[in-house]
């Protein structure tokens, strides 16, 4: 293997989304939000941004804007097993060491919040990263759609995330935690959790990061300010306009 430190940002995109359909072609300010995470992503310091679709629909609005893509099967059944598939396909020879899961629906996702992961996972002993930051309101604590973080807080460097759910958890903490779909791997953790089935509580919660909790795989959480919505309903999309008018 490889020993560089090259970093890969892989951003998975398919069409079928059931709640909102073709979520990814979803016009964010005039722009189709996949472009626009990879927009955003491509101003961060990895050496490679891609986006992994199952869909040619998709792939033609990246290759009019010049975005790097690859196409996948239909078949899989998180976003981590179809970056995988784009990763082993493009890189055989492992020559990315860490492995960045860019989720296709957060489109004001920053750079800088990128490059803060890409720094860190270098010196964590965890297997993956991914980010947090305080649920500010009750409407937000009680909605299924934002996904809570029960945590182990070591020190403040040092949080690991010991389970995700769609309930508010822990019950009666006195701060929420939401989570942020942004996943960094240490590529030996990637093939390790893509060559798991997928795990109870996985199926139960409908979130793929518990598979690697259910497997011994170490997660820690970088805290942010920033509020990043990720877009499953109208209802969110509604959530980003406010949320932006709040940085202007």
């Amino acid at each position: 293997m490889n020993n560089s430190d090259k970093t890969i940002i892989l951003i998975p995109a398919r069409i079928g989304s059931t709640r909102l359909p073709k979520k990814p072609l979803l016009k964010i300010d005039g722009k189709e939000m996949v472009l626009k995470v990879w927009e955003n992503a491509q101003m961060s310091n990895a050496d490679l941004v891609m986006v992994a679709t199952d869909s040619i629909e998709i792939a033609e609005v990246l290759k009019k804007n010049n975005a790097k893509y690859f196409i996948t099967q239909n078949t899989h059944i998180s976003g981590t097993d179809r970056i995988h598939e784009a990763l082993e396909a493009i890189d055989p020879e492992k020559n990315y060491k860490y492995v960045v899961n860019l989720q296709g629906d957060i489109p004001n996702i920053k750079s800088s919040i990128i490059d803060k992961g890409l720094e860190k996972i270098k010196s964590t002993d965890a297997d993956i990263l991914t980010y947090a930051r305080k649920i500010e309101n009750q409407k937000d604590i009680l909605n299924p759609n934002i996904v809570k973080i029960a945590t182990n807080v070591k020190d403040r460097n040092n949080i690991e995330a010991i389970y995700f759910s769609r309930s508010p958890i822990p019950h009666g903490a006195k701060v929420y935690l939401e989570h942020i779909g942004v996943y960094i791997y240490k590529r030996e953790a990637l093939d390790k959790f893509t060559s798991i089935e997928q795990s109870t509580l996985e199926k139960e919660e409908r979130l793929e990061q518990l598979r690697a909790i259910q497997n011994s795989l170490k997660i820690n959480l970088i805290i942010i300010d920033d509020k990043i919505i990720s877009i499953d309903t109208l209802d969110d999309v509604e959530r980003l306009m406010e949320a932006q008018k709040g940085q202007d």
